[in-house]
């Protein structure tokens, strides 16, 4: 079977045309989704979209992509907006060579005054509805395997495609890349948002090289380099350290020995920090690489779920005290993010169980789809589906990528993705930490629900977030001790004035902030995931 050649951009970058060029150029079957939706459904894109809304042609679209994937050395002219879709994105990026077709704006828009077809994405403004568009979908178009520009005539760009296949595809394939604002006053402007599958050493140095005038100093979890030789074959050797993760040792005594080694390495300002492993290694090694000669890049290459989805964004790096989860850190964003889904198939469930915890709740917080992702195909994603796997981490590092660039300092809107985390910091250090910080998440999310109940919460909701976590295999109650719950939630950092703040979900993508949770709505909420509650 050989690959196929997909081409992304942009309305009017010349998709259609220059496919139906490549095909004839090496005799390969063509295939132009839009013109393939419009045979089967009667309408064309745009009007299909005017009448039926943009998520039905979505998800006729992905049918048209899903039939296109399966034939044999197609040429594929994709619409402009299926790279949107995670799912998409990993059948197209693994049928083939991706090509991204692009154009200046104003040459897109001259190119679409001439043809009538109706664009409702682009209705109005259309110079700003490209521009916002093109910011929308840079991080997608950037993961191709090839970038070429369309302003001159076909027949180069042609010539350009026949030799990029001719190279072959590359087995590492990047599905986002992603440039965002990287906001500190110290170090780089923008960071490197990097997603997707069997990453080799040219894409990791193509990706560390920017973030290190040096040597990297690379700390990995013991755990992770040991399975994941590859990867660890791919960062340099002469400056790894290993050492034993774990919400144990994520305390300033393990952060004081990393700076040590580092020291004697003789590591420079200009040498990065590379942390590898889960969410505890990413805290830790971004703590170190905020503190060693005050402040030196750091790079997040997160291997796990949860790594990828909450820890390695954001900012935050942090390491516990005995009595408060995460109390001492600082806002220290890396200025690089790598996640290759590939390292998940180490993982024994109860480690994807906890990543998965992370997607649940932002699916919760501010996607419906991403929620439905989990309901429909979340117990596969957790076994072997890894398209599944990937769509939903995907949308959840999309998710909090962007509620982190409207509220970097958690002053406001960035507070909703501490729902389900209250309450589950405090019945991890009542625990001992020996409670999975997922389960913990998950055991939050269902007391903080109850509370929303009895606030004007959708109907059924809470039954509803029941019937989810049961079915991929999280624990519905827990035995502890209330008092030392209590106790922790005062050491919690998101009290104001003594006055704890609750994040209470009303409906799937909808949540509010709270700060007037009375004893008693605590109280019922907390039995509600005890087993006395069982029913």
């Amino acid at each position: 079977m050989s690959d196929a050649i997909v081409l992304v951009g942009l309305s009017g970058s010349g998709k259609s045309a220059v496919a139906a060029a490549v095909a004839e150029r090496l005799h390969r079957p063509l295939v132009d989704l839009d013109a393939e939706i419009e045979a089967r459904e009667g309408a064309h894109p745009g009007a299909l979209i005017e009448t039926r809304g943009e998520a039905a042609f979505r998800a006729v679209e992905a049918v048209a992509v899903e039939r296109a994937c399966a034939i044999d050395g197609a040429v594929i002219a994709t619409g402009g907006g299926a790279v949107v879709d995670p799912l998409n994105r990993w059948a197209l990026w693994h049928a083939g060579t991706v090509v991204w077709l692009d154009a200046p704006d104003d040459v897109l828009i001259s190119r679409l005054a001439v043809h009538h077809e109706e664009r409702p994405l682009l209705a109005g403004d259309a110079t700003a509805r490209i521009a916002a568009m093109r910011e929308r979908r840079a991080r997608f178009y950037r993961a191709a395997d090839v970038r070429l520009d369309t302003t001159g005539g076909i027949g180069d760009v042609v010539e350009a495609i026949v030799s990029a296949v001719a190279v072959g595809r590359p087995e590492s394939r990047r599905l986002l890349d992603a440039e965002v604002r990287r906001d500190h006053l110290m170090g780089p402007e923008t960071a490197r948002v990097v997603l997707g599958n069997e990453f080799d050493d040219v894409t990791l140095e193509d990706i560390l090289a920017p973030a290190s005038s040096g040597m990297p100093v690379v700390v990995a979890d013991r755990r992770a380099a040991a399975a994941l030789p590859r990867l660890m074959a791919a960062l340099p050797a002469e400056r790894q350290i290993l050492f034993a993760s774990g919400e144990r040792q994520k305390r300033l005594r393990t952060v004081d020995k990393l700076l040590e080694a580092a020291s004697a390495m003789g590591a420079e300002r200009g040498d990065a920090w590379v942390g590898v492993g889960g969410g505890v290694t990413t805290d830790m090694v971004g703590a170190a690489a905020a503190l060693y000669v005050r402040g030196v890049n750091f790079v997040a290459v997160a291997t796990t779920w949860l790594g990828m989805t909450d820890a390695a964004i954001g900012g935050k790096v942090a390491v516990n005290l005995s009595r408060a989860k995460n109390a001492a850190g600082a806002f220290w964003p890396p200025v690089a993010i790598i996640g290759d889904v590939a390292t998940q198939r180490t993982l024994p469930r109860a480690r994807r169980l906890d990543g998965m915890a992370e997607s649940l709740k932002s699916g919760v917080i501010g996607d419906p789809e991403l929620w439905r992702l989990v309901e429909t195909r979340g117990r596969a994603a957790l076994r072997n589906d890894e398209a599944a796997r990937y769509a939903i981490i995907d949308r959840s590092v999309q998710l909090k990528l962007d509620v982190v660039a409207r509220d970097p300092y958690e002053r406001g809107e960035r507070r909703a993705l501490n729902l389900g985390h209250t309450l589950g910091h405090a019945l991890e250090i009542e625990s001992g930490y020996r409670l999975p910080h997922g389960m913990a998440v998950v055991l939050g999310l269902r007391a903080v629900a109850h509370m929303a109940g009895g606030r004007g919460a959708e109907p059924g909701l809470a039954e509803r977030i029941d019937t989810v976590v049961a079915n991929l295999g999280y624990e519905l109650y827990r035995d502890f001790d209330s008092a030392v719950v209590k106790a922790a939630l005062t050491t919690d950092k998101k009290r104001i004035r003594g006055r704890q703040r609750w994040i209470l979900p009303m409906a799937i993508g909808t949540v509010i902030d709270v700060d007037d949770i009375t004893d008693a709505e605590f109280d019922a909420a907390i039995r509600a995931i005890t087993p006395e509650a069982r029913p």
